[in-house]
């Protein structure tokens, strides 16, 4: 390998991995998002079966699945 070669792979190598970083920050900042929705969304929901609606009212409410305000309300 030339030694142009070399500069060349060395400067395309530190964009890819600048790349790679920024992705991942991405990605984490979509993931923490969600994460922070979904602990809204149970807060909420629980607050609600705490003041007597049923799981079936707040899925009517909410347009959701009873299946899901369930899977989420188990969630730890």
């Amino acid at each position: 390998m030339c030694e142009a070669e070399k500069r060349w792979l060395e400067v395309k190598s530190k964009e890819w991995k600048a790349e790679g970083i920024e992705l991942g920050i991405k990605q984490g900042i979509e993931q923490g998002i969600e994460q922070g929705s979904e602990n809204n969304r149970k807060e909420m929901y629980r607050t609600m079966v705490d003041k007597g609606f049923s799981i079936s009212s707040i899925a009517s409410i909410f347009s959701v699945s009873e299946e899901s305000i369930e899977r989420l309300l188990m969630k730890a």
